[in-house]
This record gives structure tokens, sequence and C-alpha cells, in this order.
């Protein structure tokens, strides 16, 4: 939920969050279910303004944020004074090996440019049998070419299979009034690549959310380093 495109534009996520808060509610029911109750450290990959600080929180967890956008981070300490975070590329973590015990990353994988580098990381930093929890946007149901439809099914467009940074004026999978086209460009994966960004990890679980939607908008991922 971060990244240095971000900078001078985290107020303005913040505002809207808070106009869309069942679906962010959906994710963080999600991850509070997948990652579960611990009491060491957990690191938020991409943490953004620590929209999700409150769930590994109230699970027992000591969290680490880190993002590369200062004005998110500003946002993060505001809300979460006592939280630890550092701007960071999450392509290269400033964490020794074997350093945490357990991580999440939420809705990142269409904000980090080399995401397969950041689950790298990620998978790096981790403690053997750490868990590791990603929830998102759905490759398949919401992405560049995938536009959005009140009846909930999406009509696809042509340039799926092309990964990569996209411009959102040009993607008919981001409205004029939803957050990618405030932030000017994202990035498009096909569920290939974002499914190889995970290599590595032991995959526990996959949900497609039930958010009352025909196709599903939100995947969650259970996952484990071996």
């Amino acid at each position: 939920m971060g990244g240095a495109a971000y900078d001078g534009l985290a107020d303005a996520y913040v505002a809207f969050l808070a106009e869309h808060p069942a679906y962010y509610e959906l994710a963080a029911d999600a991850l509070r279910r997948l990652l579960g109750r611990g009491a060491g450290r957990c690191l938020d990959v991409g943490c953004g303004g620590g929209q999700f600080f409150d769930v590994p929180l109230d699970l027992g967890w000591t969290v680490v944020g880190v993002d590369e956008s200062e004005d998110q981070l500003r946002v993060a300490r505001e809300g979460h004074p006592g939280v630890e975070v550092a701007r960071a590329d999450a392509g290269a973590l400033p964490f020794a090996d074997d350093s945490f015990d357990a991580a999440y990353a939420t809705f990142t994988h269409t904000d980090f440019d080399d995401f397969a580098g950041a689950m790298g990381e990620t998978l790096r930093v981790l403690k053997p049998g750490a868990a590791f929890v990603y929830v998102g946007n759905h490759p398949c149901f919401v992405g560049a070419t995938q536009e959005h439809r009140e009846n909930g099914v999406p009509r696809l467009h042509p340039g799926y299979r092309r990964s990569g940074r996209r411009d959102a004026a040009a993607s008919p999978g981001a409205p004029p009034e939803g957050w990618r086209a405030q932030l000017g460009s994202f990035v498009h994966l096909p569920l290939g690549p974002f499914l190889e960004a995970f290599a590595g990890f032991t995959l526990e679980r996959a949900e497609e959310l039930d958010d009352g939607w025909e196709y599903p908008k939100t995947l969650a991922l259970a996952l484990r380093k071996p």
C-alpha cells in the first residue's frame, strides 16, 4: 500500500480508504484469520500509512513497517507512534537474514515495479517456519484490463498478459473515480507472474474473498517459509 509515488498523496489516500471501509475491513478480517496470534516481530512490507497495523497488534505481534514513501510513513507515525517504521525499498530490505517471526503485505503488487524481488527479500528476512500473508486485488478480475461494472461482472479488454506499469488514464480497469486514476499509474500483473513471485514459499491456503460480488475482487494467501 505504498511506494515513493505516494509522496504528497498520503492524506488523499487516507481519505480514499475512509470512503471504502467495507472493502478494506474484509481484507483486514482475512489478514487476522490467516496470520493468527503471535508474540514475535512481524514485518509489514509496503506498510503505507499503517492502515493494517492494528490487526497484528491486536494479535499480539510486535510490528515493524517499511515503505518507500516518507509521506506515507508520516501518516503511519502519527497514527501509531509506538510502531517502528523505516523508509526502505521493499526490494532491498535493511534487515538481516532470518530476523522476523512473521510478515504480511497488503495491496502491494500493483505498486511494486519488482514484486517478485520484494517477495524474495521478504522470504530472506523471515525465520524458517515463519508465516507470511498476502492480501491484494485479485489479478484475474481487478487490473489494467478488467473494467469494473455495477453488476459485479467485469468486462475484459485486450492486454491482460502484458506485465508492467500502466498509465491509469489509458487503462479500462482504472475508473476515473478510483485511486489508480489519482495515482496516475500502477503495475499490472497477470495471475502467472503474480503467483511465481512467491517462489520459495510454501502455500498453505488461498481464499478468494466473498465480498458479495459475482466475481471476487480480493485474493488472500497464507504462505510459510520452509
